[in-house]
């Protein structure tokens, strides 16, 4: 197999949603024969202005979860899998990432929605959370009942629950991760590929439609060339049954491709500045994950610092150039090379330093001193900054 999936983490709020979830993933730790981490989390504080006792209530609602997490029944797809169960308390999405990271998970395996006695799981909640911080791949099941009756199909007939897989590309680096993993997806699962480029004729400003028929088809011959450069030479000897450009609203038009194509999974590239920070093509694989029937997999981008050495390479060349550009204007100087140039350090926030309270004979002091200044201006998350 080419996928390496060793530890897989699996989030539960014990609903029925959550344990057909749990038959995919148990499925998918037996079939790359990894270990499985079961965790929920105790968020008691929802609670905390309820009037209840917080302590007592703390204690009595991880009880609670121990209890359930103990009596939890491992499905059938689960035989032989090394599995592990965790308690977490905290704030769900977060607790979740955080012990993906500290245990070094390949991969989190999640439904989108469910019940919420401990804890809830759905989206634009816990699962958005968990898909914007997320420290490794992460794969949504927005049906999990179906996924589940799929993999169980697919064990009765001795065959693999996953027959073809869509990608959608927008030629970023990121998107060249997600065509890798697709094609390796496909190897394990001996399953078609089809790769899909959506042109969003809502950018193209013009409105004369003879101007548009035109831009349209160039972009469609520049996105044909694009993904065939995206792909290894024996995909691209089938290309004309593997490619396709479309053209409309991304965030519809993939998951209707996929449907129409009888794809039963999507897999889309993603990166941020902080786990899954930003998603491939924007908004778009929200939307994706939101309208697909079928299971999503987002790609974690695990060579995010090659991806911001070349872009902080080309901020430096930018950068190199509007110093020139200004030296030149204000002082009249040479030119800058940027040949020279030393690599700019990732910039990183420190621990947070309580500060001494001040004694009445300082704040007197800096009174007098004081002079008017503008609002303090925080850049360090300005949201025109690019991904």
């Amino acid at each position: 197999m080419l996928n390496k999936f060793k530890r897989i983490v699996f989030p539960t709020d014990f609903g029925e949603t959550a344990q057909s979830a749990l038959r995919v993933a148990a499925a998918m730790a037996a079939y790359y024969r990894a270990q499985l981490d079961i965790v929920t989390v105790v968020d008691s504080t929802v609670y905390a202005y309820a009037g209840y006792p917080f302590a007592t209530l703390a204690q009595d609602l991880m009880k609670s979860a121990e209890e359930q997490l103990e009596k939890l029944t491992l499905p059938e797809e689960a035989k032989g899998v090394t599995v592990k169960r965790f308690v977490l308390s905290g704030t769900a999405g977060h607790e979740i990432s955080d012990h993906a990271r500290r245990h070094s998970a390949d991969l989190i395996v999640m439904a989108t929605h469910g019940r919420g006695t401990v804890a809830r799981f759905f989206l634009g909640s816990i699962a958005d959370q968990v898909l914007h911080s997320a420290p490794c791949s992460v794969l949504v099941l927005r049906k999990p009942e179906e996924s589940a009756k799929e993999h169980a199909k697919a064990a009765k007939k001795k065959g693999l629950p996953v027959t073809k897989i869509l990608v959608p590309t927008d030629f970023s680096p990121t998107s060249q991760l997600a065509v890798n993993r697709a094609i390796a997806l496909t190897e394990d699962y001996d399953a078609e590929l089809v790769i899909l480029h959506v042109v969003d004729d809502d950018l193209i400003s013009t409105h004369v439609q003879a101007e548009r028929e035109m831009i349209l088809k160039q972009l469609q011959t520049h996105a044909l060339a694009e993904m065939k450069a995206m792909l290894p030479k024996d995909l691209v000897d089938n290309f004309h049954t593997i490619g396709a450009v479309k053209r409309g609203n991304p965030a519809k038009v993939i998951p209707a491709f996929a449907e129409s194509h009888d794809c039963d999974l999507i897999v889309m590239g993603s990166h941020g500045r902080t786990g899954l920070g930003r998603v491939l093509l924007g908004s778009v694989a929200d939307g994706v994950v939101r309208n697909a029937k079928c299971p999503v997999f987002i790609e974690r981008a695990k060579q995010a610092e090659e991806i911001q050495s070349e872009m902080a390479k080309k901020a430096r060349i930018l950068g190199a150039r509007l110093m020139a550009r200004g030296g030149s204007i204000a002082s009249g100087g040479a030119k800058v090379s940027n040949d020279n140039l030393q690599p700019i350090k990732p910039m990183r926030s420190g621990d947070r330093v309580e500060s001494a309270q001040p004694d009445a004979a300082s704040l007197r002091a800096k009174s007098k001193g004081k002079t008017e200044k503008g609002p303090a201006i925080d850049d360090q998350d300005n949201p025109d900054d690019l991904p």
